[in-house]
């Protein structure tokens, strides 16, 4: 009795699947030729430079633009922001976060599946980088912490320096240091469980130093609460989102790549 409706609805999501890897595989195929036969090295610096071509410029520009402004629409400093004591050593793992990168393009440059998945997941991490920049125009917030920073200790002095020198604090909300790294995190999640990679100890060390990448960013007052409030939601948005296409992603369809 229900068996016609049953069988349609798989033809359409057999047909959903096909049109989404042939869309894809366009798009490979006109963009990139023999992008399945290349070598893995070579693959993962081509994920890795769709990210710093199509995301990190735009990233620096909005912000430099932001900040030639000098705008600010509000303010969403909370008294949590002046209860995080200034943590100068927090720094160490605000810059772990730039190891996450060369780590997933180099993970989902993997042949077959995993390649055509690690495309798509580093074209959505470009999409939402692009719209956290769009908010950095539409909505500017200026970081008004960095009057608690003391350039007392040595060890960490330089690279403080460095990121205050070259940062402007006007890339407030999201953060792209916890939306991004979060965003990494489940991808990886999701490969490395395939593999049967994805152990307890793995989950509980991974969680340690991404919960400790997340402190560093109000630690070094870089940032609100709320940038890393808004930097997990629209995480958990783009990845909702995301995985909806990687769930389409079937072997058959790289076979002709």
């Amino acid at each position: 009795m229900f068996a016609p409706n049953v069988e349609q609805d798989n033809n359409k999501g057999e047909a959903v699947t096909k049109d989404v890897g042939a869309s894809s595989r366009g798009i490979l195929e006109r963009w990139v030729p023999n992008y399945s036969s290349w070598s893995r090295p070579r693959t993962a610096l081509f994920l890795l430079s769709i990210y710093l071509v199509t995301a990190a410029t735009p990233y620096i520009l909005t912000n430099r633009i932001a900040a030639w402004r000098g705008v600010s629409l509000f303010n969403p400093e909370h008294f949590i922001d002046d209860m995080i004591p200034y943590m100068p050593w927090t720094i160490v793992f605000y810059f772990s976060f730039y190891l996450y990168f060369p780590i997933v393009a180099w993970y989902g440059s993997e042949d077959g599946q995993r390649r055509r998945e690690g495309f798509i997941f580093h074209s959505y991490l470009t999409l939402s980088t692009l719209l956290a920049c769009v908010l950095f125009i539409v909505a500017p917030v200026k970081v008004n912490l960095r009057h608690q920073v003391t350039f007392d200790d040595g060890r960490f002095d330089p690279l403080l320096r460095s990121l205050y020198d070259a940062d402007p604090p006007f890339n407030s909300w999201p953060s792209l240091h916890v939306f991004q790294s979060l965003l990494i995190i489940l991808v990886m999640r999701r490969w490395m469980m395939k593999d049967g990679k994805w152990t307890k100890l793995y989950s509980l060390s991974i969680g340690i130093c991404w919960g400790l990448l997340v402190l560093s960013t109000m630690g070094i007052k870089q940032h609100y609460i709320f940038d890393a409030i808004t930097g997990i939601m629209l995480a958990l948005g783009t990845w909702y989102v995301c995985v909806q296409k990687l769930n389409q992603v079937k072997r058959p369809l790289l076979e002709d790549l």
